[in-house]
């Protein structure tokens, strides 16, 4: 009996251990993929940085890939907490202000100009991460304030907040190829989307 108590004492302590190692690396790895990107992020620099061995790293997340993708629904994470400690009263103030937290992620953080992060092939799961429920919580956020802002019962709303995420995304793809400036980028953005809502309406 004392055996096996002493057993799970030891599996308990040890996964405990692994869950604050693994913490501590995915906050270390996180400062990393800011400054580096995914593309330059080396499992082998983060493991030197942290005196460790690659393969404790990979024990701990799977792959470079599995670590990525913590980290962006982190920003995500981080995206919605932001926003639902700003949000007022005001539907299109609130919409201005997904459009520059969101922005700020992707334009604000961008330091080479000629090495845009859509060369990242993990770039477009910043935007969109389908099965995490944080994802979901960003869609109800925008449904809230698109049922004020157009009370239509005949409109589909989630299917407007979809849409209104995909035209952020390509505002951002194409300020990163250069084709559009980020000086009037939110306005800009809410132009394009109600000039279409009208249409269709």
């Amino acid at each position: 009996m004392c055996q096996k108590t002493g057993k799970y004492l030891k599996q308990i302590i040890n996964e405990e251990l692994n869950r604050v190692k693994k913490e501590l690396y995915f906050n270390a790895a996180a400062r990393y993929f800011d400054e580096t990107g995914y593309k330059h992020f080396k499992i082998s620099d983060l493991a030197k940085e942290l005196e460790t061995s690659v393969g404790t790293i990979y024990n701990l997340f799977g792959s470079k890939e599995e670590l990525y993708v913590e980290y962006l629904i982190l920003k995500l994470e981080t995206f919605l907490v932001n926003l639902k400690s700003n949000e007022g009263s005001d539907p299109l103030e609130n919409l201005k202000t997904y459009l520059k937290y969101k922005y700020a992620i992707f334009i604000q953080t961008e330091h080479e100009r000629n090495k845009p992060i859509t060369s990242d092939p993990y770039f477009f799961h910043k935007l969109d991460i389908s099965n995490h429920s944080v994802v979901d919580e960003l869609h109800q956020y925008l449904i809230r304030q698109l049922r004020s802002l157009i009370p239509c019962k005949n409109t589909n709303h989630k299917h407007l907040a979809i849409i209104f995420k995909k035209i952020s995304d390509g505002f951002i793809e194409s300020y990163l190829y250069g084709e559009c400036q980020s000086d009037h980028i939110v306005d800009e953005t809410i132009e394009i989307f109600f000039q279409g809502v009208r249409i269709k309406n």
